[in-house]
């Protein structure tokens, strides 16, 4: 790249000043500091992380900065096990501890995101992120102290409260060789000494994607987002703190499918390894619009504090996915347009003794929340004969419209949720504490699913060879009726008519569930401390959308709720003068009706003569197990390092599911849909089944059985501040067990910083690269695949590690930042 020469001079000129400098300094002696104790809120209560029975990962908004965390994405890079993908359209999905999760399960998340005390959908939280205060990511089930249930765990991040003391504020830019661009800041002011304070962040932030460009528009893939926030502080009295905060955000997409393959000769060239190449005639993307307000109350009374926290969200997004990936048809654009808009009102009201020395400490609260989704799509889905002869078709549009089916629908859905929760903490002893909690959720959802398909002709083949008549077997059709007109469409092929229609599917549930569990937790000694813990979760079944076609089987678009259980023991401890921390912890959970989502199953479509592929969310049960390990050491002065390792092996109990088996062997696999015929799908008593199944007991999530972590810093003290070298190393293990997909190879990924300081951190000068060895592991790779069920594209998908990216942050503080 152009500016990796320039990079390349201002790294050898910060060497030659850390060199020189580090001659000069002359740091005196100091005794080996004892590690930062870390606070964290994951039991709505400020405590020390070592204190917490449970599995936490705290990041600081000094981590978020010093590695260039942009993105919220970017959070798994400093917390093994916990994956985070904002590759698609608009299926945005957390997963952690091997329990996966992917939007378009129309369910709650196995992995609940709360921005400041608010839930909020994946969608919308995997954007940019800004002065941040603190992410922790809560590891096991949730949602027993907090919001909604889920069964994984949960991913809290507060942006920084206005300080009510003095000006403050930051400005920080960033640009990489590879399209990043990251401009944020924020300023503090107090209005009112000691009791009014306002604080406004801004950013701007652009990279380009997953770094791909079509050979046949000349797109290339993007990513551009506008945020700002405001937030006010008021201490009313000593006694009463209240905080307003409003953030608006738009965020710009532009995603192409990566391909690799010899092609078919007509729809682009051939593409190799690694090349970031696409075909698609236009590329997937829209715009993404939020805007969320936050207000909080705290009232500290005698023995008591109540805190309320309220919000609402005014989100929406239009997305425009191309369906024909491979260009399978030149000169025609299968786009799919999904509008949904999002409107969320959630009140949390609470009350915590506060009192020094109870036997019982206690807290009480009510929890209301009401969701209102409306979501749309429009789309055309080609029948046969729109290319032409179906015994002869062609690849080269526009196709036939008279042949086509255009189907668009409207998916409102109406979720009401309201709670009241305890949680009591026993006090048996000065050394041991007994937890014990419930929840009782009562959850109402309403939705109604209205598709209107258009009329279309279809010409169905009846013939071997193109050009041959067969007119009686059309005539003779004719008098079954079925739509047969007992014309032929074309030589060979009986013309069939479908007429408009339209479909409204109501459906509603109302659900009445406890969520529960209890900890006990001892301290053998100040600094190690052993803990159990069960908890019992919960989450609404799922919903399948968007398939206009009737289904054999309606679990494939509601099933039952899910329901798990989960034990852990962990211990908790620090050595040799607290300047060693080791943390550790040991899992299982069984899952009833877990909620998947199953991609790319191949389904009948409309007018049951095509074969087309979609997703599809379904119960099955299925079970987790792993563990833990974190080790963090103040090696010597100036140097610090943090080890952390997690094994999770999440998997289907045998379970029965829709798959994508284009072999017909009872196995998934990512074969081609082209291999299928509507016999493959006619079941022994002569019917058309919707899907195929496969009795499976692969992996629930994509997540590697092994990851882990290992990031470190050595400073070396100067004149003026310091000098440091930070780095950062995960580890992702082979994948296994996968549901037929592509299973990677290990990898590592290195993350370099070197830069300077001032001693009082005001400003800071870094040069980094991600992915400073230019790891190129492969982490997908598709089959070649039939488009249309008529045309060999001769291309499959493919996706890498992200190569090299090698860039420069300065940062300016002032006041208290």
């Amino acid at each position: 790249m152009s500016n990796r020469k320039p990079l390349a001079t201002t790294f050898t000129a910060l060497l030659a000043m850390t060199a020189g400098e580090a001659a000069l300094a002359q740091a005196p002696s100091q005794p080996q500091q004892a590690l930062e104790e870390v606070i964290v809120t994951a039991t709505r209560r400020a405590q020390s992380v070592q204190d917490v029975p449970m599995s936490i990962t705290a990041i600081s908004g000094e981590d978020v900065q010093e590695y260039n965390l942009f993105r919220f994405d970017d959070l798994q890079q400093l917390s093994p096990g916990l994956q985070l993908d904002s590759s698609g359209a608009f299926g945005s999905s957390a997963q952690l501890r091997g329990v996966g999760f992917d939007t378009n399960t129309s369910a709650a998340p196995a992995v609940d995101i709360y921005y400041n005390e608010t839930p909020v959908d994946a969608n919308f939280a995997f954007q940019s992120i800004y002065d941040v205060s603190q992410a922790e990511v809560l590891r096991g089930p949730q949602g027993l102290l907090r919001g909604r249930p889920s069964p994984a765990g949960a991913i809290t991040i507060n942006s920084r409260e206005p300080d009510l003391d003095a000006v403050g504020g930051y400005l920080s830019g960033s640009a990489g060789d590879e399209g990043t661009y990251n401009a944020q800041g924020a300023v503090n002011i107090p209005l009112l000494a000691d009791s009014l304070a306002l604080r406004v962040a801004g950013v701007y932030d652009e990279d380009e994607g997953e770094r791909v460009k079509s050979v046949n528009s000349g797109e290339e893939s993007s990513r551009e987002t506008k945020s700002w926030r405001a937030s006010l502080r008021w201490a009313v009295t000593d006694a009463i703190d209240a905080t307003l905060t409003h953030q608006w955000l738009r965020s710009d997409r532009t995603l192409l499918a990566e391909v690799e393959g010899a092609g078919a000769g007509y729809n682009g060239p051939a593409i190799t390894d690694r090349q970031g190449l696409s075909v698609m005639e236009d590329a997937t993307g829209g715009r993404q619009n939020s805007e969320i307000t936050n207000w909080a109350l705290t009232w500290e009374l005698t023995d008591h504090r109540i805190v309320y926290n309220g919000a609402y969200q005014d989100n929406s997004y239009n997305f425009d996915q191309e369906l024909d990936s491979f260009n399978g048809v030149v000169n025609f654009l299968q786009s799919q347009n999904v509008p949904t808009t999002f409107e969320v009102k959630n009140h949390e009201l609470r009350l915590e003794s506060t009192a020094p020395d109870l036997f019982v400490d206690y807290l009480v609260g009510f929890w209301y929340y009401d969701e209102s989704i409306n979501a749309g799509f429009a789309q055309p889905t080609p029948q046969p004969g729109a290319f032409g002869d179906p015994l002869a078709p062609s690849p080269f549009g526009p196709p036939d419209d008279a042949y086509i089916v255009f189907a668009d629908g409207a998916i409102p859905v109406d979720t009401e949720n309201q709670s009241i929760y305890a949680n009591l903490d026993f006090h048996l002893t000065e050394q041991t504490d007994l937890s014990v909690g419930a929840r009782y959720l009562e959850n109402d959802s309403k939705r109604t699913e209205t598709i209107n398909t258009s009329d279309a002709s279809i010409a169905v083949p009846f013939g071997t060879e193109p050009g041959v008549s067969v007119q009686p077997t059309c005539s003779n059709f004719a008098s079954l009726g079925f739509g047969f007109t007992g014309e032929e469409a074309f030589p060979g092929s009986c013309l069939l008519e479908l007429e408009a229609a339209t479909s409204e599917v109501p459906g509603s549930a109302k659900d009445k569930e406890w969520v529960y569990g209890l900890n006990l937790k001892h301290y053998f000694s100040d600094v190690l401390m052993a803990y159990i813990r069960y908890d019992h979760s919960f989450r609404p079944a799922g919903t399948t959308v968007a398939i206009t076609s009737p289904v054999t089987d309606s679990t494939l678009i509601q099933g039952d709720p899910e329901k798990s259980d989960s034990y852990e023991v962990g211990l908790r401890s620090d050595w040799m003068d607290s300047r060693v921390r080791v943390n550790v912890s040991v899992y299982h959970q069984d899952f009833e009706n877990y909620i998947g989502r199953f991609s790319d199953v191949p389904y009948v479509g409309p007018g049951d003569q095509i074969i087309a592929a979609d997703g599809f969310t379904y119960p099955a049960d299925a079970t987790v197990d792993g563990f833990e390990l974190d080790v963090t050491a103040e090696v010597a002065d100036n140097w610090w390092a943090q080890f952390n390792i997690a094994y999770s092996d999440g998997s289907y109990d045998d379970a029965t599911v829709p798959c994508r088996d284009t072999n017909v062997d009872g196995q998934p696999d990512n074969g081609d849909i082209g291999n299928l015929g509507i016999g493959d799908f006619t079941g022994a008593d002569g019917m058309i089944n919707s899907v195929l199944y496969c009795d499976v007991d692969y992996a629930i999530s994509t997540i590697p059985n092994w990851v882990g972590l290992l990031r470190s810093e050595y400073s070396i003290p100067l004149s003026f501040g310091d000098a440091y070298v930070r780095g950062l190393y995960n580890y992702y293990g082979e994948q296994d067990n996968l549901d037929g997909r592509y299973e990677a190879d290990a990898y590592g990924v290195l993350d370099l910083y070197i830069g300077l300081r001032d001693s009082a951190s005001d400003w800071e000068v870094s040069l980094w690269a991600k992915n400073l060895l230019d790891t190129d592991t492969r982490l997908e790779r598709g089959e070649p695949q039939t488009a249309f069920g008529a045309f060999q594209t001769g291309y499959y998908e493919a996706g890498y590690v992200p190569e090299r990216e090698v860039g420069l942050t300065v940062r300016y503080l002032f006041g208290g930042g």
